[in-house]
């Protein structure tokens, strides 16, 4: 590398995504869009820069980014950020990069305030998590629930005419209908754009956890309705005219097959009767368009899992969630324990 380039650590400039886009494309071997970094980057509101990068030769060679999210901590508003698509330039892999710019961002972030940054990290972080401050908190595990075996059953056999056979989605769905039951004082209704009803029923909720998003009706019409690449399907629940839940989905179509991610279902915690319709209802709407499976994620030990493993949901890989605290009035000997905290999927950019 010549004297005369050093790699520069700078904060994100207005026009440095174009770059990013071509990094994108080398760090992860797929492409993305100027419209989706924006929105997931840029669209949050936030009092201190979420993207640095190294710059080499006046060329963006390593992003650290972190989305900045509104949480409730312990009762209080605070201000967080969830990491998200660290990448590095291939010929510029094992410089250190991560160690030095994340070092620097988490310096600047815990002075202006930043309680702590959550995340996903892969294992190609390696050492170098530890060695800036993650700490592994609980793993987020994927899980499925078939709703037509048969045809799961013809592709990993290899027996195309079992995709007609309808029995065993009949008994297999049969069997677990009377594990969500509806409840006819609860009224459902699909959502375009999020209004007071979001905040009504953060408010109305919120005190029930100690960590967790602030799910009101701005973060829900960004995460959910206003993503350029993503289409999600958003269903208000009430009871007696007042919201007292909501689910989100999104369907993949790959080689003909149909299926669905369940990607936030948030009621209050005892709530049975709203989670079941909101559930009862997304099976039936899937099972009329013929999709094969539902997928979601669900942390291992916690109720909401407990529930999902019962109403025939099967667990698959997980992640560890991490979380470097900035600021030392955290709890974290509470923070490590799952059932204090809200936490979906749709806190992160997995799903």
């Amino acid at each position: 590398m010549p004297e005369s380039s050093p790699i520069t650590i700078r904060p994100y400039r207005f026009g440095d995504e174009r770059a990013l886009l071509g990094l994108f494309q080398n760090a992860f071997g797929r492409p993305t869009t100027e419209d989706h970094w924006r929105w997931k980057l840029k669209q949050q509101p936030s009092a201190v820069e979420n993207v640095w990068l190294a710059v080499f030769d006046d060329k963006p060679v390593f992003q650290y980014a972190g989305i900045p999210t509104r949480f409730w901590l312990s009762q209080t508003p605070a201000s967080t950020m969830v990491s998200v698509d660290t990448m590095t330039a291939p010929e510029f892999r094992r410089r250190g990069l991560l160690t030095q710019v994340a070092g620097r961002v988490y310096a600047e972030w815990r002075e202006r305030g930043i309680a702590f940054v959550i995340g996903l990290p892969n294992e190609k972080w390696g050492s170098r998590a530890s060695a800036l401050g993650w700490q592994a908190l609980f793993p987020l595990q994927w899980l499925v629930r078939p709703l037509r075996p048969e045809a799961i059953l013809a592709r990993r056999l290899n027996v195309p005419f079992l995709r007609e056979a309808t029995f065993p989605a009949a008994m297999w769905n049969r069997f677990l209908k009377g594990r969500v039951r509806r409840d006819p004082r609860v009224t459902t209704e699909p959502i375009l754009h999020a209004g007071d009803a979001f905040d009504e029923f953060w408010d109305s909720c919120k005190a029930e956890w100690m960590f967790s998003t602030v799910r009101d009706r701005a973060w829900v019409d960004w995460r959910f309705l206003s993503s350029p690449t993503h289409a999600y399907q958003l269903t208000l629940a009430r009871r007696d005219g007042k919201p007292s839940g909501y689910c989100v989905h999104s369907l993949t179509s790959t080689q003909g097959r149909t299926s669905a991610n369940l990607v936030e279902l948030f009621v209050a915690r005892t709530d049975y009767a709203t989670r079941d319709t909101l559930l009862s209802e997304l099976i039936e709407s899937l099972l009329a368009l013929k999709a094969e499976a539902l997928f979601t994620l669900a942390v291992p030990g916690t109720p909401p899992c407990s529930w999902l493993r019962r109403v025939g949901f099967f667990p698959r890989h997980a992640f560890s969630v991490q979380l470097v605290p900035l600021s030392a009035e955290l709890p974290m000997a509470a923070m490590h324990d799952p059932n204090h905290w809200n936490l979906t999927g749709a806190d992160f950019d997995v799903i």
